[in-house]
Order: C-alpha cells, then sequence, then structure tokens
C-alpha cells in the first residue's frame, strides 16, 4: 500500500515539476530567441508539457535519485543537489532541443534567415537553460514534495527507498 502511495506521490510530483519546468523553460526560451508572442509561447510550453509527461512516465526518477544517492544522508543539501542536477540533466536538454526546433518551425522566414544554425541555437539556449533549470528543481521540488506528500498522507521529508529493481 504504502508503495502505492509513493508511485502515486512521484507521478503527481512528476506531472506538477513537468508543468511548472515547461511554463519557466518557454518562456525563458521565447524571450531569448528575440522573437517572443504569445502563440509560439503557448505552443513550446503545450509541447514541452506534453514531453516531460511523456519523460516522466517512462523515466523512474525516484528509483534514479535513490540509486544515486543511497550513501548519502536523506534530505542532505548534497542530496538534493545530487538528484536535482540529475532530473536538470535529464529532463532539461530534451525540453531545450524541443523547443529550439519548435521556436525555428514557428517563426517567419525571414527571421529564420537572422538566427543562428540549430547546434549553435540550442547549445547557446542549452546551459542558461540548465542553470535556469537547476534552479527550479532545487525550490519548487521541495515545495512540490510537500504539498504531495500532506495530500496523499505521507512523511516529509521522504525516507530514502532503495531502487527498485
Amino acid at each position: 500500500m504504502k508503495n502505492e502511495l509513493i508511485k502515486k506521490a512521484g507521478m503527481q510530483i512528476s506531472i506538477y515539476m513537468g508543468i511548472s519546468m515547461s511554463f519557466f523553460l518557454s518562456l525563458f526560451e521565447n524571450i531569448l530567441s528575440g522573437h517572443f508572442t504569445l502563440m509560439l509561447f503557448l505552443a513550446t510550453f503545450m509541447a514541452s508539457t506534453a514531453l516531460s509527461f511523456v519523460i516522466g512516465f517512462f523515466v523512474p526518477m525516484g528509483p534514479i535519485t535513490a540509486a544515486a544517492t543511497k550513501k548519502m544522508k536523506p534530505g542532505s543539501i548534497g542530496a538534493k543537489l545530487l538528484s536535482s542536477f540529475i532530473s536538470d540533466i535529464i529532463y532539461t536538454p530534451v525540453l531545450t532541443l524541443a523547443m529550439v526546433v519548435l521556436v525555428r518551425l514557428m517563426v517567419p522566414p525571414q527571421a529564420l534567415n537572422n538566427m543562428p544554425p540549430l547546434p549553435v541555437m540550442f547549445l547557446g539556449s542549452l546551459i542558461p537553460a540548465l542553470i535556469i533549470g537547476f534552479i527550479l528543481i532545487m525550490i519548487l521540488m521541495p515545495i512540490f514534495q510537500k504539498i504531495v506528500f500532506k495530500k496523499l498522507g505521507l512523511n516529509y521529508p521522504p525516507a530514502q527507498r532503495a531502487p527498485e529493481e
């Protein structure tokens, strides 16, 4: 029963994080592109949110971060930093690439002519997006964990669990 609640909590946290990260990264990427429009923002936000849900559904973040931090004290700053870094490295490059491609597909042709090539644009967006993503994960993850764990009647901070085989 408790494992089911933990999995349910993980999925809910993944949904909250996916929406939040998609919102802020879409906003950032659109502003960075120099061609911000509401339609472009909404398109990248929706695509990024859908993609983050797919990643969240297929990538078992709980077991991955539990395995990576198993020798660390649960809830310690080191464990939080490592968990945030792992989430950032998994999500942010995929979301950033998707948003850069979508921006390039949606801007007018004359604007595309003034943009750098896709690899340059992606790499130029990736570094600041990784920094922003890491900061957002560090701030938002504990907030969403507290909300979800309280709602489900679980203890916070969660006890470190063993990686699932």
